[in-house]
């Protein structure tokens, strides 16, 4: 199922040079080019439920404010005075941001096999994140994805 949607989003278009690795210890590893140059990759571990999309900011030292701004950001997605086609429903799934090693990976694990909704929840998130990045931290996207500085 999950792989499933993630081609839905190939073949309409949204990501470029989909594909997936070989499963290694029940883990499932999706790459594609999307919102920047460089290829993405998601990790999907079924057993679980979580979905990670590792490095996905590169640059963003841990105790950054930066790395603040962006876990609030994230963690803020689960509000309830949000629209819920823009939330993430707690009692679905748990968002985090985990810093290691100068970048930021985000985490979604869904709750009691909702797995497709949390396909949908974690592209979403990325793409909101992006969006948000843009708009007020355009300095970071300029130097680390090549945005345009218009």
């Amino acid at each position: 199922m999950v792989r499933e949607r993630l081609q839905a989003y190939a073949d309409r278009g949204v990501f470029r040079g989909f594909s997936e690795q070989a499963a290694r210890a029940g883990r499932h590893r999706f790459r594609f080019s999307w919102l920047g140059a460089k290829p993405m990759s998601l990790d999907y571990t079924p057993a679980t439920g979580t979905f990670l999309f590792r490095s996905l900011l590169p640059g963003i030292p841990a105790r950054s404010s930066l790395a603040a701004d962006v876990e609030t950001f994230v963690t803020g997605r689960a509000s309830p005075r949000l629209p819920p086609h823009r939330r993430v429903e707690r009692r679905r799934a748990r968002l985090r941001c985990l810093p290691s090693r100068g970048a930021v990976s985000v985490e979604l694990v869904a709750t009691r096999n909702h797995h497709d909704y949390g396909v949908n929840r974690i592209v979403n998130l990325a793409h909101e994140i992006f969006l948000y990045l843009h708009t007020y931290q355009p300095e970071y996207m300029w130097k680390h994805f090549d945005a345009p500085e218009e």
